[in-house]
């Protein structure tokens, strides 16, 4: 039996906590027989705001979990993505190997199903998997470029009325020495030697056409395995 008429059961915690509050501030004008009653009501509001404090914690532990095995199903996706990507690379790597075995004026690749059409790209492509901070001192100048950024902070400090009340200029300056892919391409044409980590590929842009009336082999693959080594 209750005091008052509430349903404690049906309450949220921030309604246990402000019927607690009332009725423990009600006591003192209550006839002894009422404080009993209410003691006993204020007893179960206590035991049901526990129950849902702790309901807190769990709810806190449960997304805390969610967002832990998401963030682990990131890495993977992340993983993943760069290995499709890796393999996607070796294969029209693959498809360039082929094309060397050509005939000259013959820039296709034809299977049972598909022909790929290479095109030859206007720019070497340069791979660069050293750190140029690592190379020598004669490389450094010889293929680095040096990029400087300059940004200023500007600050202005008003009163709600707009009245000025202090301004400020931050200029900040940072350099970053990067790769000269130019440099770069043009030692590759001239029999230079490249810093170790540097590579320059002729690379060609792969165009996909289906040929039709044939069935697809489902069975047809290529191992990107048997790329062979490219110095």
């Amino acid at each position: 039996m209750n005091l008052t008429s509430t349903k404690l059961n049906e309450l949220n915690i921030i309604e246990l906590y402000k019927h607690y509050a009332a009725l423990e501030h009600s006591m003192p004008m209550l006839t002894p027989a009422s404080q009993e009653v209410a003691a006993a009501e204020l007893e179960t509001c206590a035991a049901l705001r526990s129950e849902k404090v702790d309901r807190i914690h769990y709810a806190i532990a449960s997304h805390e979990d969610t967002v832990e095995r998401i963030k682990k199903e990131q890495e993977l996706m992340v993983t993943a993505k760069k290995h499709s990507e890796s393999q996607i690379q070796q294969l029209k790597n693959l498809l360039s190997y082929l094309r060397r075995s050509l005939p000259a004026d013959s820039n296709k690749i034809t299977g049972r199903n598909y022909q790929f059409t290479l095109v030859k790209k206007k720019e070497l492509s340069v791979y660069v998997s050293s750190n140029p901070e690592d190379w020598s001192a004669n490389q450094r100048q010889r293929y680095c470029l040096e990029e400087e950024i300059r940004t200023t902070k500007h600050v202005v400090v008003r009163t709600l009325a707009g009245e000025l009340i202090s301004e400020s200029n931050t200029p900040k300056v940072s350099t970053k020495v990067q790769p000269n892919l130019d440099a770069i391409r043009q030692a590759y044409r001239d029999g230079l030697d490249l810093p170790i980590g540097v590579q320059v590929r002729q690379e060609y842009a792969v165009r996909t056409k289906r040929i039709y009336g044939n069935q697809l082999d489902s069975q047809a693959s290529i191992d990107p395995g048997i790329l062979p080594n490219e110095d």
